[in-house]
């Protein structure tokens, strides 16, 4: 046992007296542009990881890249929930305001909470208005356009179907139902996370 102790400890100071310094190697040419493409970049410990990326700004009008489409809303559209919302100042009738909104690939808004009508009331008055059509349709009972549940209810005043058969908000109280000839600014809705 004392010759193995022996024998590494005079083994061990042979390597030490002829081990030769090792010199920095540069890195295989290439190596820079590699790590430039993949988006890698050495932190401080040495370690190699991904390059946390800048958010993209961009300016009034400038398209988005494609993973940016699923993510923000048109210019001009307001994004609530997974929606984007756009308040349409130009006085229409519920039927010519549900044709513009379908012409920009979206609905005339529902309504399903108070935080949905809070946020329309909203976004009505920030566009200058206080009436503006929403999605709400009476035909044998009342529906949202847009089908999905009529489940939720902010009357402030409510009329005779025979006559007033279109829904509009109020800035001011809950909705109601109105004359569909009217001219009123409108909301339009569309879902952006579908495929």
């Amino acid at each position: 046992m004392k010759a193995v102790l022996f024998l590494t400890v005079v083994l061990s100071g042979v390597l030490a007296v002829t081990a030769v310094p090792v010199e920095a190697v540069e890195p295989v040419q290439g190596t820079q542009e590699l790590l430039q493409e993949n988006h890698v970049v050495e932190n401080e410990a040495g370690v190699l990881v991904p390059e946390a990326e800048e958010p993209e700004m961009l300016s009034a009008g400038e398209a988005l890249s494609v993973e940016g489409r699923f993510f923000a809303c048109p210019a001009g559209w307001i994004r609530y929930k997974s929606s984007c919302y756009l308040y349409v100042s130009a006085g229409r009738s519920w039927t010519s305001a549900a044709a513009n909104c379908n012409s920009l690939g979206a609905t005339l808004a529902s309504v399903h909470d108070l935080f949905d009508y809070s946020f329309l009331q909203q976004l009505t008055s920030r566009g200058g208005g206080t009436l503006a059509w929403m999605g709400g349709l009476y035909f044998q009972g009342w529906r949202w356009v847009d089908q999905s549940p009529f489940n939720y209810n902010f009357w402030s005043a409510q009329h005779t179907v025979s006559r007033y058969q279109c829904i509009h908000l109020n800035t001011r109280v809950g909705w109601s139902n109105n004359n569909c000839g009217n001219g009123w600014p409108s909301i339009c809705v569309k879902n952006t996370d579908t495929c």
